[in-house]
């Protein structure tokens, strides 16, 4: 009776894990009307880089402003898509910068990433900042973290 009852636990709690494994694409992505910011201004040309260092760690941006220049009321702008308003970066500054504060112009957001995501975490490959609406755009330098060197390698 007792080895019936086994059998029968594990077939369950094989069934739930397959359950599991093949409803993975069944998750949506972060997806949020009311956040819907505007449209990247692919109007506006980057002229300049700046020595502000941009890396993730987990679920954060790591912004470290190698620079003089006081950063103030900027939108910041991730790979061309997600964009975050931002009060101030300081001359020698570091500030993290929760991936969940992006969004796009539809209302989506990057992937977080995190110990039990579905999808990967969306890398930091472009960031520029936006001082207003018809000035160039400011360039950062995206520090690509060691997960991201692999996956590009591959």
């Amino acid at each position: 009776m007792i080895q019936l009852r086994f059998k029968a636990t594990l077939v369950l709690a094989m069934l739930l894990l397959v359950h599991v494994i093949s409803s993975g694409g069944c998750f949506p992505k972060r997806y949020n009307a009311a956040k819907a910011t505007e449209r990247y201004p692919s109007n506006l040309p980057v002229e300049t880089i700046a020595n502000v260092q941009v890396t993730r760690s987990g679920n954060e941006m790591v912004i470290v402003n190698g620079t003089v220049i006081d950063f103030k009321d900027m939108k910041l702008w991730l790979n061309r898509r997600y964009m975050h308003q931002v009060e101030r970066i300081k001359p020698g500054e570091t500030v993290r910068i929760s991936m969940g504060e992006f969004w796009d112009v539809w209302g989506g957001g990057p992937n977080p990433g995190g110990l039990l995501r579905w999808y990967d975490p969306t890398p930091v490959v472009l960031l520029e900042a936006q001082i207003d609406e018809t000035s160039p755009l400011i360039g950062f330098l995206s520090i690509p973290n060691e997960n991201e060197l692999i996956k590009r390698s591959n």
